[in-house]
C-alpha cells in the first residue's frame, strides 16, 4: 500500500466540524463541496464506523478519489427524465433487438439453465444487458471511486445513499480481492456488464460457473445468472405478464384517476377488469396490477402493469426504463411481454 498523503489531524478535523458532522450524513456542507483534507477525513471517519474496515485501507482508496462536477450534472439530467416518446427509440429498436437475439443464440445453453433455475425469461435478461451496456461493449469509463465520492460529498439529496455505496464498494473489494481504484463504470457508480451498484453486487451477484469468482464483467454464465437472481429475489413471477398498453381510446375518468396513483394503486385485476379492453389469456383475475400513465408519441397513454413491471423498477426506478425493457424483450419474442402497442 502506498504512503498516505498528509491529512490534518483527526482531532483537528473533528473539532473543526463537530457541529456539522451529523448533518453531513444528509446534506454536505460548503466544506465538503470544497473537497478539503478535512472533508476527506470526515468521510473516512464515517466509512470506518459504517464498514468496520481499517482506516488505512479506506484512506488509501479515498486518496485516489477526484471530485468531478460533471457527475453531478449528469445525475440531474438522466435519460429517464425524458418523455417516453423521446426515450423509447433509444432502446426499443430493431438494431438492439437483433444484437439481443444474437446474444441469446450465442449463450443459449446458459440462458436455458438459468431460466430453469430462476424462472426469469431469457428475453428480459437480454433486454437488461442490452440497455445497460450493449452486452458488455459499453460498461462506462468513470472511475467508480471518484463517482461515488463525488455523489457522497456533492449531491445532497442522495449523499447518504452514495456514501453507503462507497462503503459497499470497499467491502466487496476486500471480500473478492479486488482493487477499488481499478473499477470503471457509470457516473452513478454502477459497473460490469450488469451495471450493478456495489450493494447489488454484494447481495445478488453469483458464481454460476463455479470458478470461485463472481465475474459480472466477462463471464456470461455469472452475468446472466446474476441478473436472474436479482429478479427472482425481488419477486419476479415468470408465469405472469408484464404490461399492456390500454391506449387513449380507454381514457375513462376512473382509469385516469387510478393511473395517477401508479404504484400506490395496486389491486387484483378482477377489481378493474370490467373497465378495461379485452385482455389476452396471460392476464388472470388474481394478478396484482395497477395502472400508470406515460407520455408517448401519441400523447398521454395508460398502461396496465403487473407486479412484474414493478420488479423491473427495482433495477431502475423509471417507468420509462421498465416499459422499454418490456418492449425490447417483446421484440425478442418474449411471450409474457406482449404489450399490444399499436
Amino acid at each position: 500500500m502506498s504512503k498516505l498523503p498528509t491529512f490534518v489531524s483527526r482531532r483537528a478535523a473533528l473539532k473543526a466540524s463537530l457541529a456539522g458532522i451529523a448533518a453531513l450524513a444528509i446534506s454536505p456542507t460548503l466544506l465538503w463541496a470544497q473537497q478539503s483534507d478535512a472533508t476527506r477525513q470526515i468521510l473516512i471517519d464515517q466509512l470506518v464506523k459504517e464498514t468496520g474496515l481499517s482506516r488505512a485501507s479506506i484512506a488509501e482508496a479515498i486518496h485516489h478519489a477526484v471530485f468531478d462536477e460533471s457527475i453531478i450534472t449528469r445525475m440531474k439530467t438522466p435519460y429517464e427524465s425524458r418523455s417516453y416518446a423521446e426515450y423509447r427509440p433509444l432502446f426499443v429498436n430493431p438494431k438492439l433487438a437483433a444484437k439481443g437475439r444474437d446474444y441469446l443464440e450465442k449463450n443459449a445453453a446458459v440462458f436455458q439453465a438459468s431460466e430453469k433455475t430462476y424462472g426469469v425469461q431469457k428475453e428480459i435478461i437480454a433486454a437488461i444487458l442490452g440497455m445497460e451496456t450493449r452486452y458488455g461493449k459499453h460498461r462506462g469509463k468513470d472511475p467508480v471511486v471518484s463517482s461515488l465520492y463525488t455523489l457522497a460529498t456533492g449531491y445532497p439529496r442522495r449523499a447518504k445513499f452514495f456514501r453507503r455505496e462507497l462503503g459497499e464498494l470497499l467491502l466487496l473489494c476486500k471480500e473478492e480481492g479486488l482493487n477499488p481504484n481499478e473499477f470503471k463504470g457509470s457516473y452513478a457508480g454502477a459497473f460490469g456488464t450488469t451495471q450493478f451498484i456495489p450493494s447489488s453486487y454484494r447481495a445478488y451477484a453469483v458464481d454460476a460457473d463455479g470458478d470461485g469468482k463472481r465475474d459480472v464483467w466477462h463471464s456470461p454464465t455469472d452475468i446472466i445468472n446474476s441478473v436472474a437472481n436479482y429478479f427472482k429475489k425481488h419477486g419476479w413471477d415468470g408465469s405472469r405478464p408484464v404490461a399492456h398498453w390500454i391506449g387513449k381510446e380507454s381514457n375513462h375518468q376512473s382509469l385516469v384517476a387510478h393511473a395517477k396513483k401508479g404504484f400506490k394503486g395496486w389491486v387484483k385485476l378482477s377489481e378493474i377488469r370490467h373497465q378495461l379492453p379485452k385482455l389476452d389469456n396471460h392476464w388472470q383475475d388474481d394478478d396484482k396490477v395497477t395502472l400508470i400513465e406515460i407520455t408517448t408519441k401519441k400523447g398521454k397513454e395508460i398502461a396496465l402493469v403487473h407486479y412484474n413491471f414493478y420488479v423491473i423498477t427495482r433495477w431502475n426506478r423509471s417507468y420509462n426504463y421498465a416499459m422499454a425493457i418490456t418492449e425490447l424483450a417483446e421484440l425478442m419474442n418474449c411471450k409474457a411481454c406482449n404489450t399490444h402497442h399499436a
